[in-house]
């Protein structure tokens, strides 16, 4: 009777899938550096695109800030136009007319650019996304 003892690698596999306790340690091991690597990409990325963000969202608010102290401006010359249009003086609202429609100028002008970067909020850490799916879309071919 010759009969072989079992080998090592098959007494140490354990499970369905046929791989050992030791060819998963291995492949961690030889795998963590890269997936450490990868996540202090990540990280990088993640960085970056919150610098724009905050940087975005800065602007949004200056804009909205610039947009409100404006529409302030138009308010009240509006109401020096009522008083000034009582008085008899030919040059006070001709000046009046015009700092008021600077003043709508300035507000329209600030309201486009609060819109056209409001409208970019969607591509917020695009980069980020594409990575991670990319990453998850290669994982489940792997598996």
């Amino acid at each position: 009777m010759n009969q072989r003892a079992p080998s090592p690698s098959s007494q140490s596999r354990t499970g369905s899938a046929g791989i050992s306790v030791l060819d998963l340690i291995r492949l961690l091991r030889s795998a963590g550096k890269a997936i450490l690597g990868q996540a202090a990409l990540y990280g990088e990325l993640a960085c970056v695109e919150w610098a724009e963000e905050k940087n975005r969202l800065t602007k949004m608010f200056v804009l909205g800030m610039a947009a409100f102290a404006c529409l302030l401006g138009v308010l009240l010359f509006t109401g020096v136009l009522v008083m000034a249009i009582s008085w008899d003086t030919p040059y006070r609202i001709p000046a009046v007319l015009a700092m008021m429609v600077i003043y709508a100028m300035g507000v329209g002008i600030a309201w486009h650019k609060v819109r056209a970067l409001s409208a970019s909020s969607g591509q917020a850490f695009a980069g980020t996304r594409e990575e991670f799916a990319a990453d998850i879309a290669l994982i489940k071919s792997k598996l």
